[in-house]
């Protein structure tokens, strides 16, 4: 039944499939230094469509570019956040914006600087690759993933090996039938919106085993649905995902690119039709799913520090609906050299944090003008979160950023 649906609704492919068929991916990138030196309108419509964005690259119009650039569970050294910071300040306009996904994007960039502002976030091992259309978008987690007091299994090796199977693979670059999104928790408090994704692995125990339940077909609005399935190692995880993927690439709908996402192809074929696909792929029967142990909340919001598993403290900048600067991305990395471990995390919550910083050094830290601007007592404030809206995203519908501030700061001084 599933290849019958799938051949179905793959008789009439969307544009942006016929596009794909046109030239390799990889080319495009190689046509950037072309594009740099001729100009803004020396680019492919194809590339600025489709093609450019599977680097992170997208086209604002007018010789303005954004770049997505992916941060692996949203960890960066002070030495690639100091990177960051100056290629903010130096080529876009000192602007960041700091994702749900933990990733951070540049913004009013010119085509004659990407090459270069590619080449230095390489430089220091950061990529934009498969950052944007149908690719696999930044793996979220936990951000105090591995040094949280609560966390039971540190989620990092398990993200660093999902990458390892489609990060700068020729054969997965943009070949998804539509975006694909997948987060990891080892922790019992929901700091990863953890069921909001095509494909979730939230801890769960089993007989006395700690490992994942996984979560197949969320999106906005959608939460994912149990795939009663247990993986009780990293190996059993990167399986799953593996053969899932490969089931999606090759089965997946190619049409209505609105309806092309996990969730529709699980609601047209059945969750059990994929995943009998998903196990004779893999070869391997998966045990079923044991007790899941994340709850909804994420009590860590209402704190401007908080203690690590060493006793050592991560330190929060509130940065509100993700919107910063370079200059303060610099800041936040020498503070994170000069208070902490020279670590810092980019929250889900569109949040800063720097870690390892001594419980005597907190108080004078969050006193420092740059955690002072980057602070609020307002419940309103904690958490606050918001997409980039009409100024900076095709598919906004309302400003969305300033409205969420206008909100919040309103609610604020109403209810003090």
């Amino acid at each position: 039944m599933l290849e019958v649906i799938s051949k179905e609704r793959n008789l009439k492919q969307n544009k942006i499939e016929e596009m794909k068929s046109i030239s390799s991916i990889e080319e495009a990138y190689t046509r950037l230094v072309e594009y740099s030196i001729d100009g803004y309108s020396s680019i492919s419509k194809e590339d600025k469509s489709f093609f450019l964005k599977c680097f992170g690259i997208f086209d604002k119009g007018e010789n303005d570019f954004m770049l997505r650039v992916r941060i692996p569970a949203g960890r960066l050294s002070a030495y690639q956040a100091l990177a960051v910071g100056e290629i903010a300040r130096e080529y876009g306009e000192d602007y960041i914006d700091l994702t749900t996904r933990m990733q951070l994007e540049l913004r009013n960039l010119k085509i004659q600087d990407l090459p270069t502002v590619l080449m230095k976030l390489e430089d220091v091992g950061i990529t934009t690759y498969q950052t944007g259309v149908d690719n696999f978008r930044g793996i979220v987690t936990d951000m105090l993933d591995g040094v949280a007091k609560d966390g039971e299994i540190e989620c990092f090796p398990y993200v660093q090996a999902f990458q390892e199977v489609f990060l700068k693979k020729e054969e997965w670059i943009g070949t998804l039938p539509r975006k694909f999104n997948t987060a990891i928790l080892g922790c019992r408090e929901n700091r990863a919106n953890i069921f909001g994704h095509d494909c979730a692995f939230a801890l769960a125990q089993k007989e006395g085993i700690q490992g994942f339940n996984v979560y197949l077909g969320g999106r906005v609005g959608v939460q994912a649905q149990s795939a009663n399935v247990f993986v009780k190692n990293k190996d059993e995880a990167v399986l799953f995902f593996h053969s899932l993927i490969k089931v999606f690439k090759r089965y997946g709908f190619r049409d209505n690119r609105n309806k092309n996402r996990l969730h529709f192809f699980i609601e047209a074929v059945g969750l059990s039709a994929v995943l009998d696909a998903v196990f004779t792929e893999a070869k391997y029967d998966f045990e079923s799913a044991g007790t899941t142990l994340v709850a909804y909340e994420n009590t860590l919001q209402d704190h401007r520090s908080i203690q690590l598993n060493d006793g050592s403290f991560a330190c929060k900048l509130q940065v509100l609906t993700g919107i910063f600067t370079g200059s303060a991305m610099i800041e936040a990395a020498n503070s994170a050299l000069r208070e902490g471990n020279g670590e810092l995390r980019i929250g889900f919550d569109q949040n800063l944090y720097v870690l390892g910083v001594p419980k005597e050094n907190v108080n004078d830290l969050l006193a420092t003008e740059l955690f002072t601007h980057y602070g609020s007592d307002s419940i309103f404030h904690r958490g606050l979160i918001a997409c980039a809206g009409t100024e900076q995203c095709s598919f906004g519908v309302i400003p969305n950023k300033p409205d969420a501030m206008a909100m919040a700061d309103a609610l604020a001084h109403r209810f003090p």
